[in-house]
């Protein structure tokens, strides 16, 4: 009868142990799983992607992990390998907030690991979409990028600056690292800032720049750096030409607006301008990107001065001029002529070159031709669609054949000869013209 019974749960028992699946795997007993967080709130806006970044650790072995929001419809499981046992493991997962969410709301972030002894824990997170994504906005800075300081006796730099954020700025960094300039504030937590300082520096004749650095006080730091040069010099070591109002944004350009000077002797530059209407205003101003701090016109007794409220001089015709300024002297003179150069039939000539639809270095493509201005021969141009990078250009006949202009550097097109300088593109359409008598090409937004 003992025999009976042994053999009743000898059959029992291996039914049971005969169901196991082989490749089935058991793991002694381990301690609990481990979800580590640098901080509980993650941050985002609607239609923007967060990351969910999680160190998580268990003594023998992880098995998975599961994510989930319902709200977004996250219900996310990462199985991990329990062939060969991971016990770290870095989490980065990068999930969209969608487009109809708003600013205002919160969702919480479940996360539930299980290590392979079936051990679990849950951690809470909270999503929180009024984040902050961008940097400071840093503005009206003095001295202006590019900008010339005339060399005198107890020589003084003023950097002034004004700082906004919609969270508010934690701090303000200025150094000049040539002046031993290093200026540290903390502002705590203001949305708005203005930097206002005045420093003693030498006379030297030399370039200096100056880095401003900014960032706010949101949870993960927005931050952004400013580079400015100025020269320190016993006169202007450029001059440009503007014919558009001083309220006009002169870094809305790519290229050619203000017009670069043709000569330079001493301190006395040497422009030839195309006036395209009668009584034209133009400026002459000493840095390429404001109207401030050399600003030369007409004073109201009507001779040359060089400051921000001055009149413009006036051109009479439309026309070619020969104009020469003397900004120490603050002279000038302006001579109507007749170009003699060649005028160049358009019908074949194309743009080479990048930053453009339809571009690219083929000097046999017909999609990018010039045409000339009615009223100008000397100018051929046309309408651009930039895609938002570099932009470098040949202008050129077909198989490279003359007449060809390279663009260079200040906006200069050098006839068969030059570099390809590169300018930093933009996205739109935008305006070219290649006036041939004066070798100066502008790219300016329709």
């Amino acid at each position: 009868m003992k025999t009976h019974y042994y053999l009743f749960f000898l059959i029992l028992f291996s039914l049971f142990t005969g169901c196991k699946d082989d490749n089935e795997k058991s793991y002694s007993y381990s301690d609990a799983p481990e979800i580590v967080v640098e901080r509980d709130d993650l941050y985002s806006i609607p239609n923007r992607r967060f990351i969910i970044k999680a160190k998580l650790k268990d003594d023998l072995g992880l098995k998975s992990l599961q994510i989930n929001i319902p709200e977004l419809y996250l219900d996310k499981t990462i199985k991990f390998r329990t062939d060969s046992l991971l016990k770290e493991y870095d989490l980065e997962y990068e999930f969209l907030a969608p487009d109809n969410t708003e600013k205002t709301d919160k969702y919480k972030v479940d996360l539930t690991l299980i290590d392979v002894s079936e051990n679990s824990v849950s951690k809470v997170l909270t999503l929180n979409l009024d984040g902050d994504f961008e940097a400071p906005v840093i503005s009206n800075v003095k001295p202006i990028d590019g900008s010339v300081v005339f060399a005198v006796e107890d020589m003084k730099l003023n950097i002034s600056f004004g700082v906004t954020d919609v969270t508010g700025i934690d701090s303000v960094i200025v150094s000049v690292e040539d002046l031993n300039i290093l200026d540290k504030v903390k502002v705590g937590g203001s949305k708005t800032y203005t930097f206002d300082k005045e420093y003693s520096i030498p006379t030297d004749l030399k370039t200096y720049n100056i880095t401003i650095t900014t960032r706010d006080n949101f949870v993960d730091p927005n931050r952004i750096s400013r580079n400015i040069s100025f020269s320190v010099a016993d006169g202007l070591t450029a001059m440009y030409l503007a014919d558009v109002a001083k309220d006009t944004d002169l870094k809305s350009d790519i290229f050619g607006v203000p017009m670069y000077y043709h000569k330079k002797d001493g301190n006395i530059f040497t422009f030839k301008y195309y006036a395209d209407k009668d009584n034209k205003e133009i400026f002459f101003l000493g840095q390429e990107t404001s109207f401030e701090p050399h600003c030369f016109g007409l004073s109201d007794e009507g001779t040359l001065e060089n400051s921000i409220s001055v009149k413009p001089i006036i051109l009479p015709k439309k026309g070619y001029y020969e104009i020469i300024v003397n900004p120490e002297a603050l002279l000038y003179t302006v001579t109507p002529y007749t170009p003699s150069s060649p005028i160049y039939n358009p019908a074949r000539i194309t743009i080479c070159g990048n930053g453009m639809k339809d571009g690219g270095w083929d000097p046999s493509n017909t999609d990018l031709l010039l045409t000339a201005n009615p009223d100008n021969p000397y100018q051929i141009g046309r309408s651009l669609t930039l895609t938002g990078s570099d932009v470098a250009m040949t202008i050129t006949s077909p198989g490279w054949a003359s007449p060809w202009w390279r663009l260079d550097a200040n906006g200069i097109v050098i006839f068969t000869g030059g570099a390809n300088f590169s300018y930093k593109g933009a996205i739109g359409t935008y305006k070219f013209v290649l006036d041939s008598e004066l070798e100066r090409a502008i790219l300016v937004k329709e």
